[in-house]
């Protein structure tokens, strides 16, 4: 890609201060030129490519002087101005062998001036990183696409911006670039005779030019979307030439030019005819993010409906108020007792016999339980039998039926001695 540099551009460096002189004519780019008649005075660019040219203009008076040429502190070349009988313009000076891709220091040295020295009017170098930069497209660039048998070009205009220019040859003729970028401009060549074209950038309204401004400008647009766009320029009336395109804040990238174009006789080509197979790329990795992102999701809503289900599981098997009674080693008993324990609610104030104990229980349920007193397992002695009476809610029974406990010798016979007497008070 090229990228030009005017001579009036803070990039370029002249030395020493006040020792160059400016001036400018209509065909010099942005119609300004520095020339320095001093021995020694040097103008310095910095750029970052692979090549680089020089431009200028040369008057009549300006025969055998001469400019060398330095990159990175190695002479490289120089330039003698030839006899002329009237001023050129865009004159290629002098131009690079092929470096690296990197960043070079060019020097410009004034060598010999008779009474009028040379001019320089600006420098293209090319580069493959051209974000943020303004890039010249040329009208020989392969990236400009003519319609067929409609225009005429030419090489040897010195006028033009390196000396080269196409014609429209008919009513009709028309013209498409693809680029990228924030901003395109259009430049006809000078003292163009009347003429009207239609310029369309992408799909807006038509916009009708007859007429060029001092510095040739043709068209110009700004505020464009960053990235791939197409402007089209139909011939209406009258002939038109073109001279060059300039691109402002131009993307990393740049469309390849159209392979075909081949609108109908008269009309523009639109903007979808050059660029609508260049699709933009799928968000890879947007979309992989967000498929991983989902499966996280899911995955831990799932574990949390899992872990409510358990929970829940656990706290409806375990009833509150109630407990498991284990069974005992050789007991008879193949279920196990739940017993429900109940706020002991007497019915009588009658004192229970020492060594007796009387569980609790509700009067709604209704069921009397009395229970053993404790005997250890490995004891000999017989254990005493309790009867429980169980009767229903509602019932007349008004006292807690307690049964004696009876005892029942199996292998000795035992005596059962009364509970001793209660104290006596008197």
């Amino acid at each position: 890609m090229s990228v030009i540099v005017d001579d009036s551009d803070p990039m370029v460096q002249y030395w020493p201060l006040g020792g160059w002189s400016t001036s400018g004519q209509g065909p010099e780019f942005e119609t300004t030129a520095h020339a320095s008649a001093t021995l020694g005075d040097t103008a310095t660019l910095v750029f970052e490519g692979i090549s680089i040219g020089v431009y200028g203009s040369i008057d009549s008076s300006s025969g055998h002087s001469s400019l060398n040429f330095s990159v990175d502190g190695v002479d490289l070349g120089s330039y003698e101005a030839p006899l002329l009988q009237h001023i050129v313009y865009n004159q290629l000076f002098w131009k690079s062998p092929v470096f690296n891709e990197t960043q070079h220091t060019l020097v410009v040295t004034v060598s010999h001036t008779p009474q009028t020295p040379t001019f320089l009017d600006y420098f293209i170098y090319n580069t493959t990183s051209t974000a943020g930069k303004t890039l010249l497209i040329d009208d020989t660039d392969g990236r400009v696409t003519y319609s067929p048998d409609g225009w005429e070009s030419s090489d040897s205009s010195d006028n033009c911006l390196e000396s080269t220019q196409h014609a429209s040859a008919s009513v009709g003729s028309w013209v498409a670039l693809p680029f990228n970028g924030t901003g395109v401009s259009l430049f006809g060549t000078p003292g163009q005779p009347g003429f009207n074209v239609s310029i369309v950038v992408d799909r807006s309204q038509p916009v009708l030019s007859i007429s060029q401004t001092s510095d040739n400008q043709l068209f110009n647009t700004n505020g464009l979307t960053s990235g791939p766009h197409t402007i089209n320029i139909t011939v209406l009336e009258g002939k038109l030439g073109i001279d060059y395109f300039l691109v402002s804040n131009a993307s990393s990238s740049v469309p390849a030019a159209p392979q075909s174009a081949t609108p109908q006789s008269g009309s523009a080509p639109t903007g979808s005819a050059l660029s609508g197979s260049s699709k933009t790329p799928l968000p890879i990795a947007a979309i992989l993010g967000g498929v991983i992102g989902g499966l996280v999701i899911l995955v831990s809503l799932l574990a949390i409906i899992i872990w409510k289900r358990r929970r829940r599981a656990r706290r409806n098997n375990t009833q509150p108020g109630f407990f498991v009674s284990p069974r005992w080693v050789g007991s008879d008993v193949d279920d196990l007792s739940i017993i429900a324990p109940r706020a002991f609610q007497p019915f009588d104030t009658t004192e229970p016999p020492p060594g007796v104990s009387v569980l609790p229980q509700s009067v709604e349920s209704g069921v009397n339980v009395a229970p053993q007193p404790f005997q250890p397992f490995d004891t000999k002695e017989p254990q005493p039998s309790v009867s429980v009476s169980r009767q229903r809610a509602g019932s007349d029974v008004d006292n807690l039926s307690i049964v004696a406990p009876s005892f029942q010798a199996s292998e000795r016979s035992v005596t059962t001695e009364p509970p001793p007497p209660y104290p006596s008070n008197d």
